[in-house]
């Protein structure tokens, strides 16, 4: 996702990425949504072995609906991008704070993860080797 959001953000801006990275952008981000999809399926079931991180599960769940949201805009953004229309510019800079969005939410809901899966195990250790 963060790859991909990058990339939307660069051929939004720069004309020069337009021509060649476009539809691969599209591409990525169609891809993208369908990982944050296929991961909050599996953390689900996943949680009902090892027990519910809520903090990462808010962040998993935000994070397929902003790369639903991503997508869609992208996919109208990249339909309409050599018409000079008013309704594309502002697609594109609400498509930039939408990437950025799903770039941080991506960063938010893989650090809530880790330190699910390992943050007791990092305060076990330090705990046990000052005494």
């Amino acid at each position: 996702m963060p790859l991909f959001s990058i990339a939307f953000i660069l051929i939004v801006l720069f004309k020069k990425f337009r021509a060649n990275y476009s539809l691969i952008t599209i591409i990525g981000l169609g891809f993208a949504l369908i990982s944050a999809f296929k991961a909050n399926q599996s953390g689900e079931a996943l949680s009902l072995r090892v027990g519910y991180p809520e903090t990462h599960a808010w962040w998993g769940e935000r994070l397929v609906i902003i790369s639903a949201l991503l997508f869609v805009i992208a996919l109208v953004w990249y339909r309409l991008k050599n018409k000079n229309l008013f309704f594309s510019k502002i697609l594109s800079y609400v498509g930039i704070l939408i990437a950025v969005a799903a770039i941080v939410i991506t960063a938010l809901a893989g650090h809530s993860g880790a330190s699910a899966s390992w943050g007791y195990k990092i305060k076990a250790t330090n705990s046990s080797s000052q005494q």
